[in-house]
């Protein structure tokens, strides 16, 4: 299940939101819920730092209450990359400005269920299974598949290390494997790694670097194919 944020200004805004996405993901079987709704930019924050949130609807305009939402973007990426990132506004003139955010769409206030139902008709399309993006864990937990590092086997959980945190799943290696794309192979019996990610391949002592410094073992007689 997808979780999703309305951050906005003007908290009936949000709820206005909230409840028009809410009857358009029941009308088109989209599994997602809201999470959060709230005015609140330190809640955000929080929840974004915690991996709580896939998916981030947020107003540009704090008139009152905090950061421009541009700015605000700007320092939630620093310290999670993997969020869907949707602006708010009524003003056009934002939008060139907002897709420097990394940012997935731009919803135009006054905000109707037609525009609603287009933008969930992109998340659908967005995060079909045939085209998925994420790799599910649990019921409960996904994981975008392009920040996923590595991943471990350890007993009988496997620990999959991201861009953003490490989680763990009671899924084996191999069942795994068959859910992620080419890129992903196993370089040892207790690991998959993301080829996309390896900086240096060290054969002396058998182990792969990755790009953002973690390293993982692999056997001896691993070879990396072009």
């Amino acid at each position: 299940m997808y979780r999703i944020a309305v951050c906005d200004d003007e908290i009936d805004c949000a709820k206005g939101i909230a409840k028009i996405l809410e009857s358009q993901f029941i009308k088109k079987s989209f599994d997602a819920e809201i999470t959060v709704i709230t005015d609140r930019q330190d809640i955000i924050y929080k929840a974004i730092e915690q991996n709580e949130i896939d998916i981030l609807i947020l107003d540009i305009i704090f008139k009152n209450n905090g950061k421009n939402g541009v700015d605000f973007a700007n320092d939630l990426r620093k310290i999670n990359k993997d969020f869907y990132l949707v602006f708010l506004s009524a003003h056009f003139r934002y939008m060139p400005l907002s897709f420097e955010s990394k940012t997935f769409d731009f919803l135009i206030k006054p905000v109707n269920r037609n525009l609603i139902d287009h933008f969930v008709d992109r998340l659908i399309d967005e995060f079909s299974i045939k085209n998925s993006k994420f790799l599910h864990l649990n019921k409960s937990l996904v994981v975008k598949i392009n920040s996923i590092v590595y991943i471990e086997k350890i007993k009988s959980k496997s620990y999959i290390y991201t861009l953003s945190g490490t989680y763990s799943s009671t899924i084996t290696l191999d069942a795994l494997l068959d859910e992620l794309p080419n890129n992903f192979i196993k370089c040892h019996r207790s690991y998959i790694i993301n080829k996309e990610f390896i900086s240096t391949i060290d054969h002396k002592n058998n182990l792969i670097i990755f790009e953002n410094g973690l390293k993982c073992p692999i056997n001896s007689h691993f070879r990396l194919e072009e």
